[in-house]
């Protein structure tokens, strides 16, 4: 009762300011998405390693292990509130009238503007504990800045709506106070402290130990560190590649000249890399990759899944857009079928067999595996896992693979929702793939090179039944939402702008990858 009027009275004067135009609308709406708060998160604690990176060794290592406790701490509140805490209290925007909901105004990425159970401020509790304990370990001068960021980051919430002010003024204030007396005026902080510092001694020792044996040939050190730009863009390249169904990534290597290398930088996390990691050798086993050059092709892969999902939005168009979508898939995989078909040296009956049994394989998989298949972790980790073949295998996409599993538009989501626990499962399935099916494929390529390309035609041509971009596409409505539940090609009745406008995405489709493998076959040496 004593709260309610003065919750109001922030709301509605917070809330009203949204009036004032389309630019300030836009602002807090981004203020308010998952990348926001990522990047507020980052910013903080890019405050805190300026601290940590000020002092010597000996305060480099003490400073990490207090940032240990930090965190940590943080985490055990937030837990603890959002297990014992919840109240159920829906936020503003869904409580009170007149109220301006900015969701309804503001389309095209997705935001936070309301909570069903809004206290206390998971949000608030955050930034309370982090204020907090970063003004007492690092001072008043870190505290004051960590203090005037971490207030203006406590607004976004309260004008939408998602947040009333006691949600953070008064419950996450009073769950950082339990979390605060129990880690700041006892002993536990500097036990736990005390604790962890010899990991993190060990843990440094270990960098520098590395960065030692990076530089001991300090002119091939330099050489890589200048073209550690050239190797993101061919990162970029290849990981715009991959996102694409039907283009390969390897392919792309080939293009690029990087596709030796990087089987060689691949095939160095063998079983001795494994035996050093196992025995703790760290230093050692990461000296023996080729990390100069695998570390920023891989920025380069994720910056170009980054603006494939959240600049040109694939996911989106694929369910509105379908014929035009899958017309440009249409012809980058029939192009790759035409471009494998040039790689066969010669046609009998034992080629024949082996890409007819590829052609059923590819028609089984697309027609025996659900439409609707698992989210469960293991489903998206064997995704993962099967889609990295990409990677190594020059005419088949991982996209594509995702494609037929039914995943192509659950990854590319939690990309774009930044869901962890998705991205985790299909990142371990990934790196596993790495380190054990690529290996296969590359010994099926030296050793059977002409079947595994015949069994790989076959197994794209079987599976363009589903990905002719005319199908009629039959949909049931499942907790709420239309799932494809089947799909069979039709020929389009009618001639209209649509169909024209696939047409010509199939043809283009088609065209740049006959003219991604003619400038391939120019630069034979580095397909070897």
């Amino acid at each position: 009762m004593l709260w309610e009027p003065i919750d109001a009275w922030v709301f509605f004067e917070l809330n009203g300011s949204l009036a004032s135009g389309h630019y300030w609308q836009t602002f807090w709406a981004i203020a308010n998405t998952k990348l926001f708060d990522v990047a507020s998160a980052v910013v903080i604690l890019l405050i805190y390693s300026y601290y940590i990176f000020r002092g010597n060794r000996e305060q480099i290592v003490q400073r990490t292990a207090e940032g240990v406790v930090i965190l940590f701490t943080t985490v055990i509140a937030i837990q603890i509130s959002k297990n014992f805490l919840d109240y159920g209290r829906p936020g503003p925007s869904t409580s009170l009238e007149p109220s301006i909901l900015l969701s309804e105004i503001i389309t095209g990425f997705e935001f936070k503007d309301r909570s069903p159970a809004s206290f206390p401020g998971d949000h608030g509790i955050a930034l309370i504990m982090f204020t907090t304990l970063v003004w007492f370990y690092a001072g008043r001068a870190y505290g004051l800045i960590t203090l005037l960021l971490s207030s203006f980051l406590l607004l976004p919430r309260m004008v939408v709506g998602a947040h009333w002010m006691t949600d953070n003024m008064v419950g996450a204030a009073y769950v950082s106070l339990l979390a605060l007396s129990w880690t700041l005026a006892t002993p536990l902080h500097d036990r736990f402290a005390r604790l962890v510092q010899p990991a993190v001694g060990k843990f440094y020792a270990l960098v520098e130990r590395l960065l030692a044996s990076l530089s001991a040939d300090s002119e091939r050190f330099k050489s890589e560190l200048t073209h550690a730009p050239q190797y993101v863009l061919k990162g970029f390249c290849m990981g715009s590649a991959d996102i694409i169904p039907g283009v390969s990534g390897g392919t792309m290597a080939l293009i690029l000249g990087i596709y030796e290398r990087l089987l060689t930088a691949i095939r160095s996390f063998d079983t001795n890399w494994l035996k050093s990691l196992f025995r703790f050798r760290v230093a050692e086993a990461l000296a023996r990759n080729d990390l100069m050059f695998l570390v920023p092709l891989g920025v380069g892969i994720v910056l170009a899944l980054l603006f494939f999902t959240r600049i040109i939005p694939l996911p989106t168009l694929i369910v509105t857009q379908p014929e035009l979508i899958y017309g440009l898939f249409f012809g980058l995989i029939s192009a790759s079928v035409v471009v494998l078909v040039g790689e066969v040296e010669k046609y009998g009956a034992k080629e024949i067999v082996i890409a007819a049994a590829g052609v059923l394989f590819g028609f089984a998989i697309v027609n025996l595996v659900p439409v609707e298949t698992p989210t469960a972790a293991w489903f998206i980790y064997l995704c993962g896992f099967i889609a990295i073949s990409a990677m190594l295998l020059p005419g088949i996409s991982g996209s594509f693979i995702l494609l037929i599993l039914g995943k192509y538009a659950y990854i590319i989501n939690a990309l774009v929702e930044i869901d962890i626990g998705v991205i985790l499962a299909f990142v371990a399935g990934a790196l596993t793939g790495i380190v054990v099916f690529s290996r296969a494929i590359v010994w099926l390529l030296r050793h059977y090179h002409q079947a595994t390309l015949l069994a790989i035609k076959g197994i794209l041509i079987g599976s363009l039944w589903m990905i002719w971009p005319f199908q009629d596409r039959i949909y049931e409505t499942v907790r709420g939402k239309e799932k494809l539940v089947s799909s069979s090609p039709i020929w389009p009745e009618v001639i209209d702008g649509t169909v024209i406008a696939s047409a010509a995405l199939l043809v283009a489709g088609f065209v740049l990858v006959i003219l991604i493998h003619r400038i391939s076959v120019g630069k034979g040496d580095a397909a070897q």
